[in-house]
């Protein structure tokens, strides 16, 4: 079962009012004015150079909505948003909202996509859109940040020597895993435009003697090799089926014998009575991209299977898998 909708909340759900006034809240930057502490709207609005009264009922609605609290003294950020919202804050995450208003007039077009089948964008936005592509990948580096180590102590790598990022853009999994494996040599194969953004985060982390970038597309060109470890991240839900049969091909040639096949996506459960969270995100990859969309963990396991490998493990729920190469 999907979530429960009770009738008031239907015709919520039918409000697109609530998400316009919070994306808008973070394209003036709300937040960051509030990190000090609480301040009157007036206070507010001279710091980002808005109307004051207008923006009052604008944080009226954003108090409402959940996003900010009343204070004695004004408007306050409540803490474990704030980390999200503020702009000098480590996990900020604003740049993720703002791609969000940027497809306004794309998710306007959802009956259209629907009714004829066709895609309203065309290409990739990282070969297409670079200044996009990179905003995106500074978002997914931050995002990362969050869950990467924890997943790089969740797959013991100990006994492996080498590790291959296919797509790995920004770094932020191979600079997880070598700095939790010290013994693991990385090379990370991207399109040489997200390379740029790449080496950046690499030498940031000092991991330039662990990490080595190798530009080319993988749907294209072969894949370097072979590593005992190959590490496929979010990639899936861009590509077709084709395509991704296709790539774990690829992905088994470049896997040594012995070695094994990490796959992170975003997976739509099997039960279709409860599809989760993922069926939403495959229509934001059915507006915002020209073949983008969820897949279930079952055609993952068919790619697997067809490729050769064997011996999966699921690590995390509709999220990671694992597999060997015999």
């Amino acid at each position: 079962m999907g979530q429960e909708v009770s009738v008031p909340s239907l015709f919520q759900l039918g409000y697109y009012w609530e998400a316009k006034i919070f994306l808008t809240s973070v394209k003036l930057d709300v937040y960051t004015p509030l990190a000090d502490g609480p301040k009157t709207a007036k206070g507010v609005a001279t710091a980002i150079q808005a109307d004051a009264e207008f923006l009052e009922r604008l944080m009226d609605a954003l108090v409402s909505i959940g996003v900010l609290r009343k204070a004695e003294t004004g408007y306050a950020n409540i803490p474990e948003l704030a980390e999200f919202l503020v702009k000098t804050s480590r996990f900020y995450m604003g740049e993720l909202m703002l791609l969000q208003d940027a497809e306004w007039d794309h998710w306007g077009k959802l009956e259209q996509i629907v009714k004829t089948g066709l895609p309203i964008v065309s290409g990739n936005i990282f070969k297409s859109r670079p200044e996009i592509g990179a905003m995106v990948l500074s978002v997914l580096n931050r995002m990362a940040q969050r869950v990467a180590p924890g997943l790089a102590e969740k797959i013991d790598l100990s006994k492996y020597q080498s590790f291959l990022d296919v797509g790995g853009g920004a770094g932020t999994f191979s600079i997880a895993f070598c700095k939790r494996y010290p013994q693991l040599k990385a090379v990370l194969f991207d399109l040489p435009q997200t390379l740029k953004v790449t080496e950046g985060n690499v030498k940031k982390a000092g991991m330039e003697g662990q990490i080595r970038l190798s530009g080319g597309d993988f749907n294209r060109d072969p894949l370097p090799g072979p590593f005992d470890v190959v590490f496929l991240s979010d990639i899936l839900h861009y590509q077709t089926e084709e395509e991704n049969a296709a790539l774990f091909l690829k992905l088994y040639q470049a896997t040594a014998p012995g070695g094994r096949v990490i796959v992170k996506d975003m997976l739509i459960n099997d039960d279709d009575g409860n599809p989760g969270w993922n069926a939403v995100f495959s229509i934001h990859m059915m507006v915002y991209s020209e073949k983008g969309r969820c897949f279930k963990e079952e055609a993952v396991l068919r790619w697997l299977d067809k490729a050769g490998f064997c011996k999966v493990q699921e690590v995390e729920r509709n999220t990671v898998l694992t597999a060997a190469r015999p």
